[in-house]
């Protein structure tokens, strides 16, 4: 009896299915679809303040005095920073569906709160940049003029994230693969990122010097971006 038990063939794998390894989908975790669901909610509630600053950040993409005078307009700038508070969670999850972010420390956090640390991270960034622009003053520059220049990564950020969540439904709608999709993303965050700094560029040269421009953007801006890549690559 014993004879017929010493040997036998196993037909299941030993190695898990890569369907289970891989863990659970984005979508199936709870914390993001709670998220999820409120990122839509602050969508439709932003929507008719996206339709209404369109003319205006259209207006600001095309000539370099857009967003001083979009400032001009306290209802359209207060309407526009709003806007891009509300738009901070949508690009948030984005960024955490297809790990455009995703330092290495990550890697100790569950699943479950991923997108949660990405926002959590984005936030810091935001914070670090604000401390730069208390401790570096630009001097030449009067109170109404440094809002402009602090408030107009807002005039691109709010275009670029619309783009994103177009692109994400594509992305969803074809199947495209996430290596794929997260390059596209990356280079369309890169983009309006340049010109972005371009348009704070020429607004700085005309009250600075060439030199100073060049300064006070790597300190205002190309500082806490910087230190934004350096926490995703090395850390």
């Amino acid at each position: 009896m014993e004879e017929l038990f010493r040997s036998g063939t196993l037909e299941m794998s030993s190695s898990p299915l890569a369907s289970l390894a891989a863990g659970p989908a984005w979508s199936d975790l709870l914390t993001n679809r709670i998220l999820a669901v409120l990122a839509i909610a602050l969508l439709v509630l932003s929507l008719p303040d996206i339709f209404r600053l369109t003319p205006y950040l259209v207006y600001a993409y095309g000539r370099a005095r857009g967003a001083a005078e979009l400032e001009h307009s306290l209802g359209i700038a207060r309407s526009r920073t709003a806007t891009t508070l509300l738009l901070i969670l949508p690009f948030c999850l984005i960024a955490d569906r297809y790990a455009l972010i995703r330092p290495n420390f990550f890697s100790g956090i569950p699943a479950l709160w991923l997108s949660v640390a990405t926002v959590g991270l984005f936030i810091s960034y935001l914070l670090l940049r604000e401390l730069c622009y208390l401790l570096l003053h630009p001097r030449k520059l009067n109170a109404e003029q440094t809002h402009v220049l602090k408030r107009n990564p807002y005039n691109y950020f709010i275009p670029m994230t619309a783009l994103m969540l177009l692109s994400g439904v594509f992305f969803a709608l074809t199947r495209c693969p996430d290596d794929t999709a997260r390059s596209i993303l990356r280079w369309e965050i890169a983009a309006v990122s340049v010109f972005c700094l371009l348009r704070s560029g020429q607004f700085l040269s005309g009250h600075c010097s060439g030199f100073a421009t060049f300064l006070y953007l790597c300190g205002l801006e190309i500082v806490p971006a910087s230190a934004l890549v350096a926490v995703v690559l090395f850390f």
